[in-house]
């Protein structure tokens, strides 16, 4: 059992799903609104630069790492790569807390490293989630909001439960919601038009337990056009991986190694976690699909310096470069330079 430390990402307001990283192997992000204790930036990170050079952005930035987090601070970053570049920035992200507080940057580039990620045609039926489901969800996301910026969870089961004692009983009331009902979440969750109702089933469906439908829809659901939606079925699947690695026979590698590559950070952030799961097995025929498909995009991940961010892009590298397992883990907490130099990179 590894327990998680839940971040907030900076005054996204939007669904419970997005991604963040702790210890080792655990990494969690949950989406909501709260208030930083010291509001800082504490990391300004990079990637989809391929054939770019990042740090002529990064001089040209009119904020720095130590400065107050500012609401303008994104229409500059998207200002300044465009001015630097000529082209748009892919996404600009802020992410709550380090530091208790403090906020990381990461801006996606338009290189050659950042690709289309193709996605599912938009869901065309007016389908809704019952009221009871509504009520369950919001007093969740209201009781974890309130536990605490940083906050353990435990994924022994497959699915998320934090330590705070009123977020784990609204956790458990919405578990045994979605054990009764599996089949109304796979019904929104494939057909609403409504990208809340879809990230909400898909949110409740990790609830669940193990079927092989919802393994389906969660697999089908990692390119749904609405990146909330993308972001909670792709956590539910490395959860659930977590805790049962035999479920990975389920989850084809495709659709996030293409994810790998996308110029949103939460699906970089989230296809990192499972394909840091599926490549646990060091099966070498995926492992030589990453080495050709995925190397550039994992490797700018594995330069990232904010803490945690970076541990599945360098786990997956070390197993590439066929490192032992217990030199995989160490590497992955180590410095920057420590891991590109011990994978023979710059």
């Amino acid at each position: 059992m590894v327990g998680q430390t839940i971040r907030l990402p900076a005054g996204t307001g939007r669904r419970i799903g997005c991604p963040t990283k702790s210890s080792v192997l655990a990494l969690l992000f949950i989406l909501a609104t709260t208030a930083a204790a010291r509001d800082r930036i504490a990391f300004i990170e990079f990637f989809g630069y391929k054939g770019l050079d990042p740090e002529a952005v990064r001089s040209a930035l009119p904020f720095h790492v130590g400065d107050l987090k500012s609401p303008g601070m994104q229409a500059q970053a998207r200002a300044t790569v465009k001015r630097v570049t000529g082209r748009d920035a892919t996404n600009v992200a802020f992410i709550c807390c380090v530091n208790d507080g403090d906020a990381a940057i990461f801006i996606g580039l338009p290189g050659a490293s950042s690709q289309t990620f193709v996605l599912n045609p938009r869901p065309k039926q007016d389908l809704s989630l019952s009221a009871e489901l509504t009520a369950l969800y919001r007093a969740m996301e209201e009781a974890e909001s309130a536990a605490a910026i940083q906050m353990e969870v435990d994924t022994p089961a497959g699915y998320r439960l934090m330590q705070d004692p009123k977020a784990r009983a609204a956790e458990l009331k919405l578990r045994e919601y979605a054990l009764r009902h599996e089949d109304e979440l796979l019904r929104v969750l494939s057909l609403s038009s409504d990208n809340d109702q879809r990230a909400t089933a898909a949110d409740t469906l990790g609830f669940g337990n193990r079927s092989p439908k919802q393994m389906a829809a969660f697999v089908y659901g990692a390119r749904d056009p609405d990146d909330t939606v993308r972001n909670n079925v792709t956590r539910a699947l490395g959860e659930i991986l977590r805790a049962d690695p035999a479920a990975m026979a389920q989850v084809p590698p495709d659709n996030f190694i293409d994810m790998i590559h996308s110029g949103t950070w939460t699906d970089r952030n989230k296809s990192s976690d499972v394909l840091g799961h599926l490549t646990r097995s060091r099966d070498p025929k995926l492992l030589a699909r990453l080495q050709s498909e995925a190397w550039d995009s994992l490797l700018e991940m594995a330069r990232w310096t904010a803490d945690g961010w970076s541990i599945d892009a360098r786990m997956i590298l070390a197993r590439i470069a066929g490192l032992p397992e217990a030199r995989t883990l160490e590497l992955s907490l180590a410095s920057p330079q420590t891991f590109l130099d011990a994978i023979g990179q710059r």
